[in-house]
């Protein structure tokens, strides 16, 4: 039995985490940057990759085009073009409205071509049925010019469909900013009260370990009486406190 899916590429073996922490260190060595997130798209200076052993040389990423031109499938491809549209193709007709709220807006036209294609190619299927040699040129322009028709419809959407992620994933960095501001500002409270019963029972003396925590206050009664025991107390009960705000934190 024949697998699914190819077989990943044999170098894929050489990604180990032993050979990527010595790819880090011979480029710290070489006086090499290892940081890979550069927002430029220039290139940047690496190892030679001749000078590697053979193990370390697939983990080098080859340097970025340089010409705007790539083949894909044998045919050459101009990374510069703009997309293709339905006017660029001949004998392909617009079976959408043009006017732009269709492209904000692209659900309801979507959903009417997929009924169409639907429609046409239980119509081809009726027809091959019948007569295989006959019935179904027809249908399959239909086809394909509906099929043309809904991906680019779906292309104009990217933009604006790219946009609104944006826009969700920035008001979500700024609620979660928010949460971690408010949380701050809950903690800073919880230490500030902290500290001005810690300042209390440092001046009430045992009086003002009763208000912070009976728990912590009755750990340091076994304690012995005077400064010492006091001290402990009080260390008690900020331990104490700091492990509720670290609970209340975590929850």
């Amino acid at each position: 039995m024949k697998a699914p899916f190819p077989t990943p590429p044999p170098f894929y073996k050489h990604f180990t985490k032993d050979n990527l922490t010595l790819l880090r260190r011979l480029r710290k060595e070489a006086g090499i940057s290892t940081d890979r997130s550069h927002t430029d798209d220039g290139p940047h200076p690496d190892l030679d990759i001749l000078s590697l052993p053979p193990e370390l040389r697939y983990l080098i990423p080859p340097p970025p085009p340089t010409e705007l031109t790539m083949h894909t499938f044998g045919f050459p491809r101009s990374l510069a073009a703009p997309p293709p549209t339905l006017t660029d193709l001949p004998g392909i007709t617009r079976l959408y409205p043009s006017h732009p709220s269709v492209l904000l807006n692209p659900q309801a036209h979507l959903i009417s071509l997929a009924r169409t294609q639907l429609t046409t190619f239980l119509t081809l299927i009726g027809n091959l049925s019948q007569n295989p040699a006959e019935g179904w040129e027809d249908e399959t322009k239909d086809i394909e010019e509906v099929t043309l028709n809904m991906l680019d419809l779906v292309n104009r959407y990217r933009p604006h469909q790219a946009r609104e992620t944006l826009i969700l994933a920035m008001e979500e960095r700024v609620r979660r900013m928010r949460g971690e501001v408010e949380e701050i500002r809950r903690l800073k409270g919880r230490v500030g009260e902290v500290m001005a019963g810690l300042q209390d029972a440092g001046s009430n003396g045992d009086e003002g370990l009763e208000g912070l925590g009976a728990d912590a206050r009755g750990r340091g009664d076994d304690e012995a009486d005077g400064e010492v025991g006091r001290r402990k107390a009080r260390q008690r009960v900020a331990w104490a406190a700091l492990e509720e705000t670290a609970l209340g934190e975590g929850g």
